[in-house]
């Protein structure tokens, strides 16, 4: 506790985003919480406790933004069909358009298979654009809950549509 300040530093370094840096040192902080207390002798083994604990926070927020897309993964399709027409204002390839529709028709199906509460979240932040704050009072639930259900909806889309999304599931 007495670094929390290098950790916290080094995550707005990484991350910028205020309410990220606030979701990455908390977890940070359980993290290293669980591993000292499974290992207590590790940290008597580190000779600059400052310097690794500066490395351990740079590690989990990298961690951190390989794991979270930055876009609600869905902006490939929004580039596909904003490039095709734009290319081909009346007429695209049939085997592309093909392609792109039955992206659009399994991202939709997808997203009815998501419960309720993560539906409705995802919708309000990724397709109409409301700030985390806003949509938490419009749902009457807290903002790092309004974040959880995007987060958890993201997930879930992502192990649904890997494999249409392009890039083989790496994001």
């Amino acid at each position: 506790m007495d670094n929390e300040a290098i950790m916290h530093r080094r995550c707005q370094q990484v991350l910028h985003s205020p309410q990220d840096v606030e979701d990455a040192l908390s977890e940070l902080r359980l993290r290293l919480f669980h591993t000292l207390s499974k290992e207590p002798e590790r940290l008597h083994t580190i000779d600059n406790v400052p310097a690794w604990l500066r490395r351990v926070a740079s590690n989990h927020c990298i961690d951190r933004l390989r794991q979270t897309s930055p876009t609600c993964h869905t902006e490939w399709l929004d580039n596909a069909l904003f490039d095709e027409q734009e290319a081909h204002p009346t007429h695209g390839s049939p085997e592309h358009m093909a392609c792109l529709h039955e992206a659009l028709e399994a991202l939709s199906t997808a997203m009815q298979r998501l419960p309720a509460q993560l539906c409705e979240a995802l919708e309000q932040h990724c397709i109409i654009g409301v700030e985390y704050v806003d949509m938490a009072g419009a749902l009457a639930i807290s903002e790092p809950n309004a974040r959880k259900r995007v987060q958890l909806a993201r997930q879930q889309l992502r192990g649904w549509l890997w494999p249409l999304d392009g890039l083989g599931g790496s994001q």
